[in-house]
């Protein structure tokens, strides 16, 4: 596992977190007003303010401001990228205390789903940004059964 401090410090355009409790994962409904992606489901993240250099100053600060909810980051998954090509940083984190409450105004709910909960999502287009499922994989792929593992 790398230590955080030896993160990426290239800017993405956003972030979001991998977040895992008891082989669960925290997915949330974004409230948007494109009806098209409205209600779907993604990671709890968002984009950089103009002022954020660092990307896991943005994570802390979308977390807090999406779930009330302070994180522990473990590692980065790595980049991927939306339908529309943008670059999205992930890490994988822990939560330390209890979620809420929401910020209805960014958050309409969230879910702690399983890994076929997002694949089943992913086959019904119920997916925000396209890359959910592959970050699921790559997380299954890294970290597997391991302390952080989710269930199969």
């Amino acid at each position: 596992m790398r230590q955080t401090n030896q993160l990426k410090t290239k800017r993405p355009y956003a972030v979001r977190a991998f977040i895992v409790q008891d082989g669960y994962i925290l997915f949330i409904h974004h409230m948007l007003k494109n009806p098209a992606i409205n209600g779907k489901w993604t990671l709890p993240g968002g984009r950089l303010d103009p002022h954020e250099k660092h990307a896991l100053e943005a994570l802390h600060r979308e977390v807090q401001e999406e779930l009330s909810l302070e994180i522990e980051v473990i590692d980065e998954l790595g980049c991927f990228y939306s339908r529309s090509g943008l670059e999205y940083r992930i890490f994988v984190a822990r939560k330390k205390g209890e979620i809420g409450p929401l910020n209805k105004n960014e958050v309409s709910e969230f879910a702690w789903l399983m890994p076929a909960d997002v694949y089943e999502y992913h086959s019904k287009n119920k997916l925000q940004f396209g890359f959910e499922m592959d970050v699921v994989l790559e997380y299954l792929k890294r970290f597997g059964q391991s302390e952080y593992g989710l269930r199969r």
